[in-house]
């Protein structure tokens, strides 16, 4: 299939929870800010087509997805399925997560068959043993060759097939070599900006700059990020770099941090060291979960630096807004950083080291819960450094050259304009889905019949009652005093679910002759007694039919 035509499919159907498509005031994480701009792109690539469908597991979340498709497009139409109706997204074809867990939703699309549509997931940070565990799944629960999990760099591809490999080799231990291991497809696809929307910043740099205080020789660093130096990016390096060239060379250099602190503690830490290892520099701390307060962060500075050396960091979206911007960038060979920026051409990698097969005991108590999940981000983190005098170099050279700072701000703006604005993203995205489902539709005519979908209660707890009702059980009506609507409305009946109209179907054709449930179903002309049988054992149970 070609671009063409992969941008011309359908698009899938998305699980939907605020969580995961919406930036909250308070604690702004990376995902939220990425799966905010997925939205916006998604809605945009759905122009032209009748609406968008959302999957969620509760009712009300259908007017949540409807609302935030509005204040994006306000003439898109919604539709939404509720996550138990597996026909209804069979019918789409497809469904789109906006984190790993296939293993849960492939369970779920069992009860309509393997083949019934493709799903797709995005990774965002896997160090938690919860994400570890839904990657660990992979293997084991009915996720099929025309599923996909999408990575987010090359980078974090390879930890997840370092994760499958080393539960592989488990499965194969403990049920045999011969056991296939065959997990979703992986791709790579990086997370995309609005460009447009960062284009501006440079032109408006004056105002922002005189917005807060700064001096026309100042050289203004940003830092746009949660302020985290156990989960994030530990600042001390930043400091150092920043204030030793400072003295070197007798300048200006103002430190922005625009983010947000998880708590008192770690706010203390950060300004307590900037006024300790960077003593000569101005710092300007803002708070990053206001937009306009992050508008202002991006035009004030010249050069944006974000050092990250935490194991739970994967992409950083943060670098591909600061090329859009027009930005230089000082960044870490890290992780995903290095398949954003590219050194000497949008700014500068600082090389990272970490030793190798380091940290055995930390994993295990990690995993047996000795130690919190941010204990475990942090001890690893102690772990990580980078090369200092690369990181001096990088930032003395853009301070002493301004020319070198517009180069590399216009080379990484065409780069991201080229690379990861959303509109080139969602392509790829629509080729992975348009692949994953030429495998599915191939694959479904050859599929042996399903196996059985999640134990119904009557299947699972057959042995807890005296009998069973089935077609051939007989009931008749009796008198109670009451309708069943009536009885229905009582809070004793609050957990009931009803069939209005075959519970007065079934009403109006019992009497006080025995009939049988598999007669019953042929009067009111019901291919299968199925719904009648779950029908009666309600009407029992409000006392209206007995057993005869």
């Amino acid at each position: 299939m070609t671009l063409t035509q992969a941008a011309s499919s359908p698009l899938p159907a998305l699980r939907y929870e605020t969580d995961g498509f919406r930036v909250p005031e308070g604690r702004i994480m990376g995902r939220h800010s990425a799966g905010y701009s997925f939205l916006k792109a998604f809605v945009e690539a759905a122009q032209g087509t009748p609406s968008v469908t959302g999957v969620g597991g509760q009712a009300k979340t259908a007017e949540a997805f409807a609302q935030d498709i509005r204040a994006i497009d306000p003439n898109l139409k919604t539709q939404f399925i509720q996550l138990n109706d597996q026909r209804a997204i069979a019918q789409k074809g497809a469904m789109h997560l906006a984190d790993p867990s296939l293993s849960i939703h492939a369970n779920l699309r069992q009860a309509v068959g393997t083949a019934a549509y493709s799903l797709t997931g995005v990774t965002h940070t896997i160090s938690s043993m919860g994400a570890m565990g839904l990657i660990a799944d992979l293997l084991t629960a009915p996720v099929m060759p025309w599923d996909g999990l999408i990575c987010t760099s090359d980078a974090v591809k390879n930890s997840v097939q370092t994760l499958m490999g080393a539960q592989s080799d488990y499965l194969r231990w403990r049920f045999g070599q011969s056991i296939a291991c065959d997990g979703p497809q992986l791709a790579t696809i990086p997370l995309g900006v609005d460009c447009n929307s960062f284009v501006d910043f440079s032109e408006n740099q004056n105002a922002a700059r005189n917005a807060l205080g700064l001096e026309p020789d100042d050289v203004a660093f940003l830092f746009l990020g949660r302020l985290s130096f156990h989960a994030k990016a530990h600042p001390l390096p930043m400091y150092l770099g920043l204030e030793e060239v400072a003295q070197k060379l007798k300048r200006k250099l103002v430190l922005i941090q625009c983010g947000w602190f998880a708590n008192e503690f770690i706010e203390n830490a950060f300004r307590d060291g900037a006024a300790r290892f960077a003593p000569t520099m101005r710092h300007i701390f803002l708070d990053g979960r206001k937009e306009d307060v992050r508008k202002l962060a991006w035009g004030a500075c010249d050069i944006f630096i974000s050092l990250s050396d935490n194991i739970q960091e994967t992409f950083g979206l943060t670098l591909i807004e600061a090329m859009a911007a027009g930005k230089p960038v000082i960044a870490t060979d890290w992780d995903g950083y290095r398949q954003t920026a590219r050194h000497g051409e949008t700014g500068f990698m600082v090389p990272t080291f970490m030793p190798e097969h380091f940290g055995e005991d930390l994993a295990l108590s990690h995993a047996a819960g000795a130690i919190t999940y941010d204990q475990y981000l942090a001890q690893a983190s102690t772990h990580v450094s980078l090369d200092l005098r690369v990181l001096r170099d990088a930032i003395e050279q853009l301070v002493l050259r301004p020319d070198l700072r517009g180069r590399m701000g216009l080379a990484g703006q065409k780069r991201a304009q080229s690379l990861f604005d959303w509109s080139v993203i969602l392509r790829s995205y629509r080729q992975f889905w348009a692949e994953l489902e030429e495998r599915r539709v191939q694959a479904a005519h050859n599929m042996s019949p399903r196996p059985a979908a999640q134990l119904n209660p009557g299947q699972l707890f057959a042995t807890y009652p005296t009998q069973q009702i089935n077609g051939s059980s007989r009931f008749v009506a009796r008198e109670n005093g009451g309708t069943w609507q009536e009885i229905a409305k009582h809070p004793l009946f609050g957990a009931a679910t009803v069939n209005a109209e075959l519970m007065t179907a079934i009403l109006q054709n019992l009497n006080d002759r025995p009939v049988s449930l598999h007669e019953l179903a042929e009067q009111l002309g019901l291919p299968q007694s199925g719904p009648v049988i779950e029908a009666i054992s309600q009407l029992a149970k409000m006392g209206l039919v007995e057993r005869s």
